[in-house]
């Protein structure tokens, strides 16, 4: 519930920005909350359930919880209240000489693009966004690299019903290696994964069109992202990576120096750090085509988003693998017991 209701908050927010004419903003938006929406119910798998408090303890239990409750809903009205009311207060105050009005002007001339939040990311604050897609693939890293050493509490190790076949009332574990899962409805998957190359061409588009129209590598990555983070919900780990040569540590790397490239070369042309170079290029059969540095940092965007999210995904992912293990090995013990008796 609570999750939703987040995600509801985003919606909202998406729709605030479509209706006051952001549409690059409400695009962002809308991608970022389906990504981290469906990570955050992934993680929420390996969480332990809620302990039953014994009889003589629970009253006392009961009203220690909802003191908890209480307090945290009284710091969230409050939050939020404060939040918001700044929120207002500061759009809502009288511009008189707005710093917008340069950018729309100095746009094109300075940064070769007709959309201005994209430039404003690419060339005139560049530098800060190539500092967070930093960040951004140093946090995944880290995220993959504690998870390889992350052990699931015991009650939440179990393979949950829906992912194990019934056969007489006794659950047996799945084949973790079978082409498909237990569980798993084919209608879905087979069209999930028909939507895998149109996730990617509509990406690719949000790409390179994102210096002049709504989109950028930002927008792009999260779309590809997301038909990821879907073939391995309706395919299961083993079958998509058997079948994929998608290496996030490598779309990282490539990440960051592809938009590092974009920014150092600049100073082939003796001009500042990441400032942006074009040229207009005459291909036969195809005509002037304007090619800018832009695109290189932007593509470096898209790897770097694509990469973090999806190792991300697979850590998440590879804790099935264990349970799944877990089980396979439990069943085996069991009948190797049985044999012997």
């Amino acid at each position: 519930a609570s999750l939703a209701l987040a995600g509801g908050a985003g919606l909202i927010t998406c729709l605030t920005f479509v209706w006051f004419s952001a549409p690059d903003l409400a695009l962002t938006q809308l991608s970022v909350e389906v990504v981290t929406l469906v990570l955050l119910l992934l993680g929420l798998r390996w969480l332990p359930r809620r302990i039953v408090q014994d009889d003589e303890e629970s009253l006392k239990a009961t009203l220690q919880a909802r003191g908890r409750r209480l307090r945290d809903l009284l710091l969230a009205v409050a939050a939020g209240t404060g939040m918001s009311a700044l929120a207002y207060a500061v759009l809502a105050r009288p511009q008189t000489n707005p710093i917008s009005s340069y950018f729309v002007d100095r746009a094109l001339p300075d940064g070769g693009g007709t959309n201005v939040v994209n430039v404003i990311l690419v060339d005139f604050r560049g530098f800060d966004t190539f500092g967070e897609i930093t960040v951004l693939g140093i946090v995944a890293l880290t995220v993959y690299a504690l998870l390889r050493r992350f052990r699931p509490a015991a009650e939440s190790a179990d393979i949950p019903r829906q992912q194990m076949d019934q056969d007489g009332g006794i659950p047996d574990a799945p084949d973790i290696k079978s082409t498909v899962p237990a569980g798993s409805m084919m209608v879905p998957a087979v069209l999930v994964r028909l939507l895998l190359p149109i996730a990617a061409l509509i990406s690719v588009y949000f790409l390179l069109r994102g210096h002049n129209q709504p989109g950028g590598g930002f927008v792009g990555g999260l779309i590809f992202a997301t038909s990821v983070i879907l073939q391995y919900m309706v395919g299961g780990v083993y079958w998509v990576e058997s079948r994929s040569r998608l290496n996030p540590q490598n779309w990282i790397g490539i990440g960051l120096l592809s938009a590092g490239i974009a920014a150092v070369s600049a100073w082939l042309a003796y001009k500042p750090f990441l400032a942006a170079l074009a040229w207009d290029v005459a291909l036969p059969l195809i005509g002037h085509v304007h090619v800018s540095s832009v695109l290189l940092f932007d593509l470096g965007v898209y790897m770097l988003v694509v990469g973090s999210t999806v190792l991300v995904l697979v850590a998440l992912a590879h804790q099935s693998l264990r349970a799944q293990r877990k089980a396979a090995a439990e069943l085996q013990a069991a009948a190797a017991q049985t044999g012997e008796a």
